[in-house]
């Protein structure tokens, strides 16, 4: 029989993806959105397991499991854990304990986090119920973002239409489920498909006609009706794709290319924005190939914004602000979505200091479309949300309210009676993988990264200007990746007042703008562009900083760790695992060093070092065997162990340009240079900057032997020829 657990949340859908995302696996959610039908649920759906949100209207989570814990039979005992998308205080954390709570976990956690830590608690099948690890088990509380690598939730569509939730709703939905998978759309003969990756936008892929890259450069004057013509003879005789016989024909140099790839990508995105209507599904964990990289420099929010700014219709936006003209916009209480990165007007930033005393919907109605569009953007990405009017206007707390009200009732019996709608089929394109977009700013505006009344300011790293050097994006990585260890040391200190760089006799103030301030330096969003490694020791950093202030932001809590000098050194424990990741992690930095000198032989043992330490880290292991390559010459045991690794890294890593870059340059040694342009085409595919392989692309393009006997007769390139490149170029 499959198992059962009670999903209590006043987020619909939020249960409604959890019990799809999970239903794959056999397991059964049945949701309840308020303590009574949670309650109801246990009574008649027997559940194996409990998770309950903080913050259920009426009686709140903490009742819910004391009512269960109160029965007088084996339901008293099953696991349960908590959600809130606020910082519990010391009372609640108190409380959850004594009640044997697992845990709780902030809002949002990743699907994958939040469906792991389910499967955990769950029972053996034919065992008895799995013991939860309670939250006695972590010191000084819970840890409400433990950091977990679950086995992945596998692939579980998820439906919808767009009159229901706009598209600006389902991006925000991607962003706080850290979704990893592709979402289709289909509106009549129209169809879209995006790659999320860790909940951020990563390609697009059309089947519009117009949106065809030779089409959108003519139109926009990129290129003339001669060159594009020229173009497509060429791709019919077999010379490459679009971007590449524009590059070999010198039409495009590498940096208008890569312009015009990201400006093209993002285009075909923003589009869906003026969709009004149009069916969607979420198919978590597949992949889309062949599809349009877009800007990794754009986070999540900032592409919110701009998409509600440029595209979305205003009418829909007063149409959804009339629907809550009762209630109050207020600055959100959830710390993951109040730094996000995002670029905001003075305006804006005007905006968002007078909800921190409370703006009412009505007013906003009154005010001009920009501001309407900015006030709705904002709620969409959550650094705004709403409360119940009448009661912030009491000065009392007032519950959150969803900006997309749940389809009523009437609708929701019309939608069980009808058929179910299919499932879009996937989109077939035949056009040039393309790369990613650049975050333009918007007009007239003063770009200003501000999530706060009073904002600071944080330069973009990882966003290089537009005449930047050569491999800029490498070296921003490799700062980023040298901060966020450096403050993760620093992290790792037990004592909350040291994480934050406080004195013990600290002021709540100081506290809150230490925090403020620390948040804003580590929240992922800043680090969307990077590598997947620099977003790990992101989100690690991220989550320590967090727990750290709500540690010390509860005054009881506070006045424990003053009282009790001895606390930090009671509450220390190991941290072999968190050590040696960033044991790993200042090797590899110092190989990456060594390799810019050329210093082979030094790089090689600093990247051994950090494969010993970290021996699943595809990156390390691709960058191993380049240095590899590199310090032992070219006869063939060293290319094929060379080659292994930098393959095994390239598998591990997906989603990084430098393992298939590695990977071209093993293959123009060994003359496989057939090879060698899919591994550059695929290093451009995950990193449209990448010029190292623009450039690798354009001189094979120009060496192609020539059509006929004389071009059969050109001799390829030998392993030694290949090799004297390599080192060239390494």
């Amino acid at each position: 029989m499959s198992p059962t657990i009670l999903c209590a949340d006043a987020d619909r859908r939020l249960c409604q993806i959890l019990a799809r995302a999970l239903g794959i696996d056999g397991v059964r959610v049945v949701p309840a959105h308020d303590a009574d039908a949670a309650l109801e649920v246990v009574e008649q759906a027997a559940p194996v397991l409990a998770v309950v949100d903080l913050g259920l209207p009426g009686r709140d989570g903490l009742a819910v499991l004391a009512a269960i814990r109160a029965r007088k039979d084996a339901r008293s005992e099953m696991p349960a854990l908590f959600l809130s998308a606020t910082a519990p205080s010391a009372g609640q954390v108190e409380q959850a304990r004594r009640l044997r709570a697992s845990a709780i976990l902030m809002k949002p956690v990743a699907l994958e986090n939040l469906g792991g830590r389910i499967r955990k608690l769950l029972p053996a099948p034919g065992g008895p119920g799995a013991a939860p690890g309670g939250l006695g088990a972590a010191p000084g509380g819970p840890d409400a973002t433990e950091a977990m690598r679950p086995r992945a939730v596998r692939a579980a569509p998820l439906r919808g239409t767009l009159q229901v939730l706009p598209f600006p709703a389902l991006l925000h939905e991607a962003h706080g489920l850290r979704a990893r998978g592709v979402l289709r759309f289909e509106d009549g003969p129209r169809r879209k498909e995006i790659e999320f990756i860790d909940g951020r936008a990563a390609s697009v892929r059309s089947n519009m006609p117009g949106e065809r890259l030779g089409e959108w450069l003519l139109r926009n004057r990129r290129v003339d009706r001669p060159a594009l013509l020229e173009s497509i003879r060429r791709m019919q005789r077999g010379e490459g794709k679009q971007g590449e016989v524009l590059l070999a024909m010198q039409v495009l140099s590498e940096a208008a290319l890569v312009a015009a790839l990201r400006d093209h990508a993002e285009d075909k995105l923003l589009e869906i924005f003026t969709w009004s209507r149009g069916r969607f599904e979420l198919k978590l964990g597949a992949r889309l190939e062949h599809a349009s990289s877009l800007s990794p420099h754009r986070s999540p929010a900032d592409l919110i914004r701009v998409g509600v700014a440029r595209r979305f219709p205003i009418e829909r936006i007063d149409s959804v602000l009339r629907q809550h003209r009762e209630h109050v916009i207020l600055a959100s209480s959830n710390p993951f979505y109040s730094f996000q990165e995002i670029e905001l007007s003075d305006a804006d930033v005007g905006l968002l200091a007078e909800a921190e005393r409370g703006v009412p919907v009505q007013a906003i109605l009154t005010r001009e479309p920009t501001l309407r569009r900015t006030a709705y953007a904002l709620l969409e990405t959550g650094l705004l949300e709403l409360r119940e009017g009448a009661v912030v206007r009491q000065g009392g707390p007032a519950a959150r309210v969803r900006l997309h009200a749940e389809p009523s009732l009437a609708k929701q019996r019309a939608s069980a009676a009808a058929p179910e709608a299919p499932a879009l089929k996937p989109t077939t394109v035949a056009e040039t993988p393309v790369a990613p977009t650049s975050a333009a700013p918007a007009q007239n505006a003063a770009p200003r990264h501000a999530t706060r009344p009073t904002p600071v300011v944080i330069p973009k790293l990882h966003e290089a200007p537009e005449a930047a050097p050569e491999n800029a994006h490498y070296a921003a990585d490799h700062e980023q990746r040298a901060a966020l260890t450096a403050l993760l040391v620093d992290l790792r200190r037990p004592s909350p007042f040291d994480k934050l760089g406080l004195r013990p006799d600290t002021t709540p103030t100081e506290i809150r703008c230490a925090y403020t301030a620390l948040a804003k330096r580590a929240h992922p969003d800043r680090f969307v562009a990077a590598s997947e490694v620099v977003r790990n020791l992101a989100e690690e950093a991220f989550r320590e900083i967090t727990r750290a202030y709500q540690l010390l932001a509860d005054p009881v809590r506070l006045e424990q760790y003053r009282q009790d000098p001895e606390r930090d050194a009671k509450n220390a424990e190991a941290v072999e695992e968190a050590q040696r990741a960033l044991g790993a992690e200042q090797e590899f930095q110092a190989g990456e060093s060594r390799l810019r000198v050329y210093d082979w032989a030094g790089a090689l043992a600093h990247f051994e070092r950090a494969c010993e330490l970290y021996p699943d880290e595809g990156e390390y292991l691709a960058f191993c065997g380049w240095a590899y390559y590199l310090t032992h010459g070219h006869d063939e045991a060293v290319f094929r162990k060379a080659f292994a690794l930098v393959k095994r890294g390239a598998k591990l890593a997906p989603d990084r340009d430098k393992p298939y870059l590695f990977l071209g340059r093993l293959s123009q040694a060994a003359g496989r240079l057939d090879l060698a342009e899919k591994m550059f085409v695929k290093a451009v595919e995950r990193r449209p900057d990448c010029t190292e392989a623009l450039r690798e692309l354009r001189l094979l393009a120009m060496r192609k032997p020539k059509q006929g006997l004389v071009g059969r007769l050109l001799r390829l390139p030998s392993v030694g020829d290949g090799k004297k490149r390599a080192r060239r170029s390494g």
